[in-house]
């Protein structure tokens, strides 16, 4: 691939942060299921569940063939500078605040502090953050699978990991059947999305084939939403039976929304050369409002006493969450001493 900006990539980006924003200001689906509240909130995260696996098929989209480009140094030393410095960074703004502003919990020495940065204590949201660092410990690996010759054994991996992993396991939980998970494809669910998205982005997939899992996303959306809602109010504690990034619900969602915006926005006569610049700065900020959205919104509820569970909350305040954020982060790129902590 060349040094040109890919815009589809650009868009995924923004649609994908936004969905993260969505998500968490429609964190009481993970609360109680018997308020009316949680019924559209449901609604939210299981359109919105899309996010996390496209970042991981980005990466593998942009990252996999890095070879092409520079040596395994000059990857890690890009890494280090674009994802870990902002991370530690931010990572210890969110330990002060939680000790010293919100006073939730303490540290007592070192060894507390570094369990409680392991298990994302300071922001949960951050768990993520361990999870894109170690697939970038794992894509030295898989960029030498980027050869024509190795292509079949990629979508080998891909097809036994839906079959067993994405479709067998979760369709057996529902009927009480626990699958021995040392028989499946062993790579872990979001190395499954790197080479996924490297896949779909490196081949044309047939309409008939794209309608097929457009299809199969809308019927994933339906099965999860109702096997939740269902089960959930039968209940009254959240069922997750059908949850987790890696079932063939979350799956044929994510390459939807990937194929989708990828054939409309590739060769797209609608997105203009300004335009695409704008899409692109948009783009390099999603990083930063992904580490900094959780102060805004926490924020903007303490000084507006915004009441969290309302409808308006849950949906036009999403927009501008995303857009405060994106400011803040904007300003802090244009600063010397401000822009290696938002890369």
């Amino acid at each position: 691939m060349d040094n040109k900006r890919v815009i589809y990539y650009d868009i995924l980006n923004i649609i994908s942060i936004i969905a993260v924003i969505a998500m968490h200001q429609n964190g009481i689906v993970h609360g109680n299921p018997m308020i009316r509240a949680w019924n559209t909130s449901l609604i939210v995260d299981c359109i919105c569940y899309f996010a996390v696996p496209v970042f991981c098929m980005i990466t593998g989209a942009t990252l996999i063939n890095y070879r092409e480009k520079y040596d395994t140094k000059t990857f890690f030393k890009k890494r280090f500078n674009k994802v870990l410095i902002p991370f530690l960074f931010w990572a210890t703004v969110m330990f002060l605040w939680k000790v010293y502003i919100l006073k939730e919990f303490t540290i007592n020495g070192l060894t507390d502090f570094f369990n409680k940065f392991f298990q994302s204590k300071e922001q949960p949201i951050y768990y993520f953050m361990f999870v894109i660092m170690g697939l970038y410990l794992m894509i030295p690996l898989l960029s030498h699978l980027t050869e024509p010759k190795h292509r079949k054994t990629l979508w080998y991996i891909v097809a036994v990991f839906f079959i067993i992993n994405s479709s067998l396991v979760p369709i057996l939980k529902l009927v009480k059947i626990e699958w021995n998970m040392d028989f499946s494809i062993l790579f872990g669910k979001y190395v499954f999305f790197v080479i996924l998205g490297y896949l779909l982005s490196t081949e044309d997939i047939e309409k008939k084939y794209r309608v097929l899992i457009y299809i199969g996303a809308v019927i994933g959306l339906i099965y999860r939403y109702a096997i939740t809602f269902i089960l959930s109010k039968r209940t009254g504690v959240v069922n997750k039976t059908c949850w987790g990034y890696e079932t063939w619900n979350s799956v044929l969602l994510a390459a939807s929304v990937f194929l989708i915006v990828k054939n409309y926005f590739k060769e797209s006569k609608f997105i203009s050369e300004k335009c695409a610049k704008v899409l692109s700065k948009i783009s390099g900020c999603t990083f930063g409002v992904y580490l900094i959205h959780i102060l805004v919104r926490y924020y903007s509820v303490e000084w507006f006493s915004i009441n969290v569970n309302s409808w308006q909350w849950r949906t036009i305040g999403i927009i501008p969450t995303y857009l405060i954020s994106l400011g803040i982060v904007y300003i802090f790129k244009k600063i010397p001493l401000l822009k290696k902590i938002v890369p």
